[in-house]
Parts: C-alpha cells; structure tokens; sequence
C-alpha cells in the first residue's frame, strides 16, 4: 500500500500559547482530503474546542470529509507564490528542489501566515512496531539553543529526557544535546506519545535534521526521529496513527 502524503493541522491558542492537532491533510497524489481529527487524543480537537477554538470560516462542518482535486484554496494561499523573483532562493532557503509539490512546500514552511495561528507539521508514520517523524524544537528562545547553535550539525545525535513534574505539562519531552544542553522540548502534540514510549523501554534514534541559522525561533531547528517499540506498547492514541499512516484516499 501507498502511503499517502499527511500533515496535521495545528493550531495554537494565542493566550496561552498551547498547540493543538486539530485536522489532518491527506494527499494520495489525485485528490486532496481534509477532516477534522475526531479521536480523543491529548492536545486535540475536542481539548482546543474546550480552549476557545472555532471551525475554520472554509470548513464549518467538523463531521465531513472535504474532498478536492487540488489543494484548497485556504491552505494554497499560504504557500509562496511560484512567481516572486525570488521564490527559487526561498526554495533553497528549506532545501527543496524546483519540482518540489505543494504538499512539500506546506510541511517545510508550515504554511504560517501573521493572520491567523494554524500551522501544518508532519505526522507520526506507525507501521507495524516502527515509527517515523520529525519536528522543530519547541520553547527554543527560552533556553540554550541560540548560544550552541553554531556548535551543532546536521547528523548530531540528541537525546530526550521526560519531564513529568512540568506544572504546565506532564508529558513534556525535554530536547537535549549529546553534551547535555537543552534546546527546547518536543511538541506537545507529539511528547505524549514519546513519553509513554520511552516510559516503556521503546528504542529510538533522534537527529538533527536541519539546521536554520536565520530563521525565527520555532523553525530554527529541526530534528527527525526513528523508532520501534515493544509488542506489548499501548497508547490511546496508537490505533488512531495507523489509521492516519495507512488511510487509503
């Protein structure tokens, strides 16, 4: 089976500055599909509607499957316009290649706009006992990512440590470098369930996989992670990534 190209829709409260996966955007290389995300997963749907979140004005009805032969308007408008002059630059700026697909272009740049607080990221891909994604550090103004920075390179190993007497989440994921710096934390939307897994003996390799320098905080650093866990591994939220990873559209 083909695994289809997803990414989550996130959005972030503006007060309280949390984020939320709130849909998905599945791409099969014919038709585009959007749906809001209906399990009662941590830091979802039904957490951001508890926390002041409302339906996007382009998608009001939170039980449909929107379906579209191209990409929909609302997110097509928070890609780059292929025809700035300087759109080849912006495409070397994220490391893609001129063919790249507008798919792409939405997980590098995020789709962020100053208008609004949603945001595109990649999911966590589940197949079998192995998993795969990746993320930009989390809270990396905060801590010690800007004064080691120019210290660190592609490939670097980091390491996760688990945070649970976080007042403010007890599921926090602490990033950290081979040398014991801390950079930031893995999102929310995804610390739950790299907290459980490390709680419960699964393997995982964590590494940078890239690093921009002139970029604000929150996309400065990105890292990918790879895994497998135990056979006996439960989470809430683990039959509903299998789902997503093997969705046929």
């Amino acid at each position: 089976m083909v695994r289809p190209f997803v990414l989550w829709l996130i959005w972030q409260n503006e007060c309280t500055r949390q984020r939320y996966h709130i849909g998905n955007l599945l791409h099969d290389g014919d038709k585009y599909v959007f749906y809001y995300e209906q399990s009662r997963k941590r830091r979802g749907l039904f957490e951001a509607l508890e926390n002041g979140y409302q339906p996007h004005l382009a998608f009001r009805d939170m039980g449909r499957k929107y379906v579209s032969n191209r990409l929909f308007g609302p997110f097509e408008r928070r890609l780059p316009d292929r025809r700035r002059p300087d759109f080849l630059e912006i495409l070397r700026t994220y490391g893609l290649p001129r063919d790249c697909t507008d798919m792409d272009l939405l997980r590098a740049t995020g789709g962020k706009l100053a208008t609004d607080s949603y945001e595109f990221v990649a999911p966590i891909y589940v197949s079998g006992n192995h998993f795969d994604f990746d993320f930009y550090v989390a809270g990396w103004r905060y801590y010690e990512g800007d004064r080691v920075i120019q210290y660190l390179k592609v490939g670097d190993e980091v390491h996760f440590r688990l945070e649970p007497e976080n007042r403010q989440d007890s599921k926090a994921v602490e990033v950290l470098t081979d040398k014991g710096c801390k950079l930031g934390y893995i999102p929310a939307f995804y610390s739950e369930f790299m907290f459980n897994l490390i709680q419960n003996n699964g393997r995982y390799m964590a590494r940078i996989e890239s690093i921009h320098f002139e970029a604000f905080p929150q996309r400065k650093v990105n890292i990918s992670v790879y895994g497998e866990f135990l056979p006996s591994y439960q989470t809430q939220d683990l039959d509903m990534l299998h789902q997503i990873s093997l969705e046929v559209i």
